[in-house]
């Protein structure tokens, strides 16, 4: 067998944006859908400030407010609630999501979506409190829930069902090619409608596409008896290449895509020459490090450290063995990063949404983490977007006047990094 990944796992606790956040892809993925969150006025807050700018529709999700009243009740009362959402809305499904402050008050989430649960419009609790899930894990949580709805395929239906949320214009060059190439498809998982899932059994391949899906993964296997496959998630021509030829394999087809793979890097040649040699530090929460950091190393940068909230040596098998040598760290430790950041003096620094700001007013240039999960990314189609998110910090930086020491980058935030990152880099 070959040996281990070596990872160091720091704080043992996230630090991850609230995974209350996926309601704003999932609900735009899933077009017949409602989300409807138990929660507080932070909670609503956290949704109004980080997804406004996003919207440009009438959104399906909302809270439910707990109020001062309902600490002191057995179970939150929202019978009400679904009733409005059923009569304005006309859902195929509604997804009630948990949250921290409900999880502490141990309100019974099971019992209370099945008392407000109908045939026609099922409620279908979704565990997704930041106490235990990151920004991007509570998707897996939003499919677990799913698995029940899905139809039984019998044994001989070997089909693929590529697991994971992606828009309209990735999936269909994901059809695309899996008609290029011959590989029957039995749908997504997520369906763009409730009433369009996916038949899964013993005969499916499972092919994920998010690397934050392997709990809903193990249980397709443990239930449904589908094989997962194991490859490189599609992002970058180097991923692309290796998921479509092992995709191709588990339906006996020899597909040789090092042509594909050589034209895509072509394509992109402007991007990787200034990627080229760079210094590259991950501490972003998104789950989506793992396979960053592959593929900008394959485009020729440095990766100093990818740090990530979760590393699941089987379900990341595949990107591990192309990131030994890269110092790998799992829930890392925040102090502990602005002291190697300082120290290594990386050209870019792929950060979460909070950190971001105040890094790059101390002179670091830093991206947004949450920006590839909104970004079309994936496959063959997504390959330009993948690689300018990265290029794009570093062009406008070198555009930009120096902040230098400016106040309003570091006022009540970070009181600790001007001690350990120097305003001006080296």
């Amino acid at each position: 067998m070959p040996p281990k990944a070596q990872f160091t796992r720091e704080d043992g606790i996230y630090h991850s944006f609230c995974g209350l956040v996926s309601v704003g892809w999932l609900y735009q993925k899933i077009k017949d859908s409602f989300f409807l969150i138990l929660g507080t006025h932070t909670c609503a807050h956290l949704l109004q400030n980080t997804m406004g700018v996003m919207i440009f529709a009438r959104p399906r999700f909302a809270i439910s407010l707990l109020e001062e009243a309902d600490l002191s009740s057995a179970q939150p009362a929202i019978a009400d609630q679904i009733a409005e959402i059923t009569r304005e809305h006309h859902p195929s499904v509604i997804f009630l999501l948990s949250s921290c402050t409900p999880e502490v008050m141990k309100v019974e989430f099971e019992g209370l979506a099945q008392s407000v649960s109908t045939p026609e419009v099922p409620v279908l609790f979704v565990p997704a409190s930041g106490l235990d899930f990151t920004f991007s894990q509570s998707e897996d949580s939003v499919l677990q829930a799913l698995i029940p709805f899905c139809p039984e395929a019998p044994p001989d239906d070997k089909r693929v069902v590529f697991l994971g949320s992606v828009n309209d214009a990735i999936a269909d060059d994901f059809l695309f090619e899996a008609s290029r190439l011959g590989i029957p498809v039995a749908g997504f998982l997520p369906a763009n409608h409730f009433h369009e899932l996916p038949p899964i059994g013993p005969g499916t391949i499972i092919a994920p596409l998010q690397p934050f899906l392997a709990k809903v993964a193990n249980q397709l296997t443990n239930e449904r008896g589908a094989t997962v496959m194991s490859s490189l998630f599609p992002f970058g021509p180097d991923g692309c290449r290796a998921f479509w030829e092992d995709l191709a394999a588990h339906f006996d087809l020899k597909v040789d895509l090092s042509e594909r793979e050589a034209a895509s890097w072509a394509r992109i040649k402007a991007h990787t020459d200034l990627l080229k040699g760079k210094k590259v530090f991950l501490s972003a929460d998104t789950l989506l490090e793992l396979p960053l950091a592959r593929f900008i190393r394959a485009a020729g940068a440095e990766v100093l450290e990818c740090s990530t909230p979760y590393i699941n040596r089987r379900f990341h098998a595949r990107e591990l063995a192309l990131l030994d040598g890269v110092r790998l760290v799992e829930q890392a430790n925040f102090e502990r990063q602005l002291r190697s950041i300082a120290e290594e003096q990386p050209d870019l620094v792929i950060s979460n949404i909070i950190t971001a700001n105040p890094l790059i007013g101390h002179g670091v240039v830093a991206k947004w983490g949450t920006e590839f999960i909104f970004s079309p990314i994936h496959g063959w189609a997504g390959v330009s977007t993948l690689v300018s998110l990265f290029t794009r910090a570093l062009r406008r930086h070198a555009r930009l006047d120096p902040l230098g020491s400016d106040p309003v980058w570091m006022a009540g935030v970070m009181p600790g990094a001007p001690e350990i990152i120097p305003l001006t880099r080296g």
